[in-house]
């Protein structure tokens, strides 16, 4: 059995002779309603992940087969991914701080997501420090950088509005 990875989203393998009769599959008998078959694929996701990174987390699988001259199988597996994961979104979200400090150690993180970042605005009330920012990203992004921040603080339920109507606007200078 040999594994190729033609993109982050798409494996080529080739089953030969010897691994169909090994798992009791041929061509015609391939079908997701075959235990076999089943098996087959299971084995190949287990080998992918460990031999090549190649994991669908989640995702659905569309997986084409063609027979070969030399009676070996061409499985081409493809991850389908959601609209979620293609698409971009506007993400806004109210971070917590227990000081002015917390919120500053965090900035760095900043320039590394600048170009998706929209809004930012922080707020005190009752001496809690909270920021609110807006993201345009694809929903894997605005997830990498809200664990990120959240190192530094806590997610809040405090909507925008509220801070804009309850909250002291804290203004920097760069």
């Amino acid at each position: 059995m040999l594994i190729e990875q033609l993109d982050e989203n798409k494996i080529k393998v080739t089953v030969d002779t010897d691994d169909q009769e090994e798992y009791g599959v041929t061509y015609e008998s391939m079908a997701y309603s075959d235990c076999n078959t089943r098996k087959l694929c299971e084995t190949i996701m287990e080998r992918a992940k460990t031999e090549i990174g190649f994991n669908i987390n989640g995702a659905k699988l569309l997986v084409e087969a063609r027979k070969s001259i030399d009676g070996s199988v061409t499985l081409v597996l493809s991850k389908i991914l959601s609209c979620d994961e293609t698409k971009e979104e506007l993400f806004g979200q109210t971070i917590s701080f227990s000081s002015f400090d917390d919120i500053c150690d965090c900035r760095t993180l900043f320039e590394s997501y600048k170009d998706i970042i929209t809004a930012t605005d922080i707020y005190c009330i009752s001496n809690i420090y909270y920021l609110y920012f807006e993201l345009i990203c694809k929903k894997k992004q605005a997830i990498g950088f809200l664990r990120s921040i959240l190192e530094y603080g806590e997610k809040s339920d405090i909507s925008h509005e509220y801070l804009k109507e309850h909250g002291t606007k804290v203004l920097l200078n760069n």
